[in-house]
């Protein structure tokens, strides 16, 4: 279990909209300390004062694509409260796009927030957790990362690397007293959809009918999707105080349903062509 306090300090990235934000209130409710980090935090700076929770909450301007952005805001972190217990790495965002449509630089700029901002983060509060022996590092991954389709290759690619970091690490840190959870939940309602959070490629090649079909389902269901961004913070706050966390979880009906679905399609073709595969092994030796 976390923290060597009653009021267990947490920094939460991407915190002034969606599961973020709702993961600072659920925090909040549990009697924890918060550092809310966003680009712009004066509306989280407002809201905190609003709400009553001045003394509770420190709202940082953090970049995390910027390692001394990073660095400054972990400082002001560990000054004003004296730890960090709980990191939640939320900060990310959707890029969609055929494989052939993504430029290169729309690749690393992805890539850049999602997975590179994310081990920023990770890499500049280990020290204080491994300090400390104890600390929950929870990374937002998805369903994504087991599951795609046309257009949602790069979204899936850095969630995928999400889901592996956060695995490595749970295995690396967990005789320190640090423990680390990819959570992967499938749709949930917020603005993840909208135009002010994801974006579309630059290219669009009509050729790739598959990929605007799905974008065109996408649109279509944004804001119907079935899970609860409340209820996704507050099981994320159940995961931080277990004494044996999983390192990941998959959150919805629908996630459970995908991810069932893929490990079945793919434990089918383990079997159909396992001769072809363990035809590579050496044999005799």
């Amino acid at each position: 279990m976390i923290g060597q306090t009653s009021e267990p300090v947490w920094l939460v990235t991407g915190a002034s909209k969606g599961i973020g934000r709702d993961v600072v209130r659920a925090a909040l409710s549990s009697g924890a300390r918060v550092v809310a980090a966003s680009r712009d935090p004066s509306s989280l700076v407002e809201w905190a004062t609003a709400q009553g929770y001045a003394e509770r909450v420190l709202a940082v301007a953090m970049d995390v694509v910027d390692e001394v952005s990073v660095a400054a805001g972990i400082e002001a972190a560990v000054d004003r409260f004296g730890a960090i217990d709980v990191v939640v790495n939320n900060a990310g965002y959707l890029l969609y796009g055929g494989v052939e449509e993504l430029s290169a630089d729309e690749v690393r700029r992805s890539f850049g927030v999602n997975v590179f901002g994310l081990l920023n983060v990770t890499r500049a509060v280990l020290p204080v957790m491994r300090g400390r022996r104890s600390g929950r590092v929870i990374n937002m991954s998805s369903i994504s990362a087991d599951v795609t389709s046309p257009g949602t290759g790069l979204y899936s690619a850095t969630k995928a690397a999400v889901q592996m970091l956060s695995e490595a690490l749970d295995d690396e840190a967990r005789d320190l007293g640090i423990r680390s959870i990819a959570v992967c939940p499938g749709g949930v309602r917020t603005d993840f959809l909208d135009a002010s959070s994801a974006q579309r490629a630059s290219t669009v090649i009509d050729d790739y009918t598959s990929v605007h079909r799905v974008e065109r389902a996408l649109s279509a269901g944004n804001h119907r999707q079935g899970g609860d961004p409340q209820r996704v913070a507050e099981v994320i706050v159940e995961l931080a105080t277990m004494d044996d966390p999983p390192s990941r979880i998959y959150l919805g009906r629908d996630a459970l349903a995908a991810i069932e679905r893929t490990e079945h399609r793919v434990l089918a073709d383990v079997e159909r062509y396992r001769e072809l595969s363990e035809s590579i092994t050496r044999t005799g030796e």
